[in-house]
């Protein structure tokens, strides 16, 4: 239970938790992110490397790839649910510690963000295309989910280059087998 005397300092105390805990979320995806970007480049170059010698090898390369890139989506995506608690979580107890119904720090109002940002970018003299890709606010905790889902298609991609024709040529010899024996046994008269 909390003292008294403590309970003004319970939010302060708890939102530093939280801020600490948020800011820990997204040093772990920058280096879980950067681990397995790395070890998809590795994959990549040896793929590269082997100039299609041999097919088993090419194949469970790509399907690690594969794997890989599925990791990294469910790591990323991870990582983002983490980081919106501890920002929703923040922002409560700005609330509670500063007594309002409205959080400053963490909070939802995008105009808020925008012309603070905006008046920034004026300022400083920032060219159109630069403050647009500014103010369109991309999400850098949202950018490894797509990285690792682009990774994934090429991977698939790869996998389906490198069967694709001996599924073909499967089906080739298998429909001549067929096939052909009986068109043998035709006879125009």
């Amino acid at each position: 239970m909390c003292d008294k005397e403590n309970s003004k300092e319970y939010p302060i105390n708890n939102f530093e938790i939280a801020l600490r805990m948020r800011n820990f979320e997204i040093e772990q995806l920058t280096q879980r992110n950067s681990f397995l970007m790395v070890f998809q480049g590795v994959l990549f170059a040896g793929l590269l490397q082997s100039n299609q010698s041999k097919l088993f090898v090419n194949l469970m390369v790509c399907f690690t790839g594969c794997v890989v890139s599925w990791y990294q989506i469910k790591m990323a995506s991870g990582a983002k649910f983490w980081q919106c608690y501890w920002e929703k979580t923040l922002g409560e107890y700005e609330c509670e510690t500063r007594m309002t119904d409205k959080p400053e720090l963490f909070h939802k109002d995008d105009s808020l963000y925008e012309s603070k940002v905006e008046t920034m970018m004026d300022d400083k003299k920032y060219n159109r295309l630069t403050k647009w890709l500014v103010i369109s606010r991309f999400s850098v905790s949202r950018i490894p989910i797509h990285v690792g889902i682009w990774f994934l298609v090429i991977w698939v991609i790869l996998v389906l280059y490198f069967c694709i024709p001996y599924i073909f040529s499967f089906f080739d010899s298998a429909l001549c087998c067929l096939v052909l024996p009986q068109i043998d046994n035709w006879h125009i008269t």
